[in-house]
């Protein structure tokens, strides 16, 4: 899990790096922020008003086991 969150944030980082104007790197950075603020948001909104927050929690943690175990996979079969 910690190894797909590192290349998620090493590639986004990459990106930032090699920006070599400050505006493009003022961009990428707003961008980042607003897919951050838009997932945050959309994530908020699509939780129903009944469930507490450890069910949520418990749902979010096993949604990320999943794709980190279905990415696991892959790279163990050579296909990814």
């Amino acid at each position: 899990m910690f190894e797909l969150l590192a290349e998620l944030f090493s590639r986004t980082l990459k990106k930032y790096k090699s920006a070599e104007v400050g505006k493009e790197k003022r961009v990428l950075f707003f961008q980042s922020l607003f897919w951050i603020v838009c997932a945050f948001i959309s994530l908020i909104l699509y939780i129903p008003r009944d469930l507490s927050i450890v069910e949520v929690l418990i749902a979010v943690v096993v949604f990320i086991f999943t794709i980190y175990s279905a990415i696991r996979a892959l790279k163990y079969f050579k296909i990814l």
